[in-house]
């Protein structure tokens, strides 16, 4: 199947109403209740053909004129609007997405989904807890505060209630999705090891785009700077960065600033500003042939006996282990 043949078969398989009440019949979903409202708890992923599905990953397609009720599950969802528009409502708040637009839904957070309507089609893709292994996410680049706090996100079982919306311009995560809903829907004996590195190429594509937005329930929802610009600030700033100049930066208080921070990502600024000066630390090492106490200045660092005692904490090694392993590692 290529990506042409692909628009024909969702089309053809693009289910009207579903009859809610057989469903609920048929599978008897759990209902827990959750600040006063229930919900149901949906852990069956259905495949485009309205089967049940257990594999690790699985791909649907959004029944339209359907209202899908206040549930969730024990599973990743992943929602791309591949044509039109959906609307989720999570604590509330609708989140409107449109086409090439995608939304990741961490295990355990209640939300509902509009009806769409037929020019619409919704994919779902359902990723189980163990499809995000040590050795897939170990694909994913682990350099930088931002992909490793997206990281913790999706995998976390203490951080609850939290999604990931991503928008962003150009077609290339389109591209990406088409090709892994071909392989899905056409599947040979090579399809799973495809699929698997197209997502480590989603999620890295998604990774680096500038135009994420995240909401977590403990950023003050009446700002519209995302959790990320914070990350990213650091990020690009970590040499010489301040919470002070910071704060003037976005224009918070300080200490604000701080508990956003520390709300946000379970750590604080300075241990955030720590693991980045870290990160980049350790990329000099294996990728040059500057002295340690060089890269301990141009990350930042004015003590050498200060950044060799992080950089242990952080990474179980010293410096010099871990520059002679990565060149014996090396071509």
């Amino acid at each position: 199947m290529d990506r042409i043949e692909l628009e024909g078969y969702l089309d053809t398989y693009h289910l009207g109403p579903i009859d809610k009440e057989r469903v609920l019949k048929e599978y008897s979903p759990h209902t827990v209740m959750v600040n006063g409202e229930p919900v149901y708890l949906f852990n069956r992923a259905f495949d485009i053909n309205d089967s049940p599905i257990e594999e690790n990953i699985s791909i649907s397609q959004q029944p339209f004129g359907s209202d899908i009720p206040l549930h969730m599950h024990d599973y990743i969802e992943m929602m791309f609007v591949h044509r039109g528009t959906c609307t989720v409502l999570i604590r509330e708040k609708k989140i409107r997405l449109n086409q090439g637009e995608l939304i990741i839904i961490n295990n355990e957070v209640p939300h509902s989904v509009a009806a769409t309507t037929k020019e619409d089609i919704v994919i779902n893709i359902i990723l189980k807890q163990d499809y995000l292994s040590p050795s897939f996410l170990r694909r994913l680049s682990q350099k930088s505060i931002i992909s490793q706090f997206m990281i913790e996100s999706l995998v976390s079982h203490r951080k609850q209630n939290q999604f990931l919306i991503f928008k962003p311009k150009g077609i290339k995560v389109t591209e990406i999705m088409e090709n892994i809903m071909c392989e899905f829907f056409e599947r040979d004996f090579y399809s799973a090891e495809i699929i698997n590195s197209y997502l480590v190429v989603l999620f890295s594509t998604l990774i680096r785009t500038n135009n994420i937005q995240t909401r977590y329930e403990a950023v003050d929802n009446n700002n519209t700077v995302s959790l990320l610009d914070f990350l990213k600030y650091i990020e690009e700033n970590y040499q010489d960065c301040s919470l002070v100049e910071m704060g003037k930066t976005f224009g918070f208080n300080p200490s604000y600033l701080s508990t956003l921070l520390k709300k946000g990502t379970g750590k604080s600024f300075k241990e955030l500003l720590q693991i980045q000066r870290l990160n980049q630390a350790a990329l000099y090492l294996a990728n040059s042939n500057l002295p340690i106490p060089e890269i301990a200045q141009e990350v930042g660092y004015s003590s050498v006996t200060f950044f060799y005692k992080k950089f242990k904490e952080l990474f179980k090694e010293t410096p010099h282990c871990y520059k002679e392993k990565h060149k014996q590692q090396g071509p």
